[in-house]
């Protein structure tokens, strides 16, 4: 173990002028002193980069990039992993809050035999500040194919960026982050890199992770049927490894189009999922069979 391995902090920016500076903060109070913080600022039209560049008056682990052209989350965070300089990366959303200690929790479990470190987080409600739940996924050595292993609405195994201390090298062998996934980035992340890394987890919650926000990919129900769609149709062999796999997988899918709330929306999402997978007939009938039973037992 190394406890003084220096962390690249690599934090997307797209009109964040009113939240990130609590996320800043968080990072200024971390009692683990070996880190630096790239804040890549997406061409913003609000004063996102003055606020950062406060920071950077403040102390000089902060430095402020700006992409010339809108490139997205993927792209920003691309930006920033090239400039950094230290061999181990977070990429951390502009809304989030680390816990004093993470980076010092992390940073204890490197060692020569683990690429990922991985902790638990704890969800907040972005509009109240209320605790809302946990996010506790479990990665252990090579988790490849349990990243394929859907379970209703989420994963048995799943690993988000903003929980997880990554070894540069192994995300510039997989060619970095894929700048064309609409959502479900982190997801595709690791199914690439989960080829080659071996992970572990650090069993506690060391951020806050905001979730509701009203810029969130996840308030984006058709965006987030999208990155699926995109992960469907990019890994559709590993799919097809395994039938009971992609059924799961087919009817998840399912029910995120069912809760796009335009019909027009539905079907012509409906269709890309038949154009990519055609025995997705299946699953869209034994969904919408159980949604009809129900509705029919609710009014008896």
């Amino acid at each position: 173990m190394n406890q003084r391995q220096p962390i690249s902090i690599i934090i997307p920016a797209y009109n964040r002028a009113r939240i990130i500076s609590a996320t800043l903060e968080s990072i200024l109070e971390q009692t683990y002193q070996y880190w630096e913080c790239i804040v890549v600022d997406d061409n913003s039209q609000d004063d996102t980069t003055d606020v950062v560049r406060s920071f950077e008056e403040r102390d000089n682990r902060f430095h402020l990039l700006t992409n010339e052209h809108k490139k997205g989350a993927q792209g920003a965070r691309n930006t920033g992993i090239l400039h950094s300089k230290y061999d181990w990366i977070i990429c951390f959303d502009s809304d989030n809050t680390m816990h004093p200690d993470m980076l010092m929790r992390l940073s204890a479990n490197i060692s020569d035999k683990i690429d990922v470190v991985q902790c638990f987080s704890t969800i907040v409600d972005a509009n109240t500040n209320e605790v809302i739940g946990e996010q506790n996924w479990i990665s252990e050595g090579y988790i490849h194919e349990k990243l394929f292993e859907v379970n209703g609405a989420t994963w048995e195994t799943y690993v988000d960026f903003n929980q997880s201390i990554v070894r540069k090298n192994t995300l510039l062998e997989i060619g970095m982050l894929d700048e064309s996934c609409p959502s479900m980035q982190e997801w595709d992340t690791h199914i690439r890199l989960s080829k080659i890394a071996r992970y572990t987890t650090l069993r506690e919650s060391l951020l806050d992770y905001s979730l509701n926000g009203a810029d969130a990919i996840t308030s984006d129900k058709r965006r987030e049927v999208a990155g699926r769609l995109y992960i469907l149709q990019k890994y559709n062999d590993e799919w097809h490894k395994d039938t009971n796999t992609l059924k799961n997988y087919l009817e998840q899918i399912c029910m995120y189009i069912h809760g796009c709330k335009n019909m027009q929306q539905r079907l012509s999402l409906v269709w890309k999922l038949l154009r990519i997978e055609p025995v997705a007939v299946f699953a869209i009938m034994s969904f919408f069979k159980r949604k009809i039973i129900r509705v029919i037992q609710n009014r008896l």
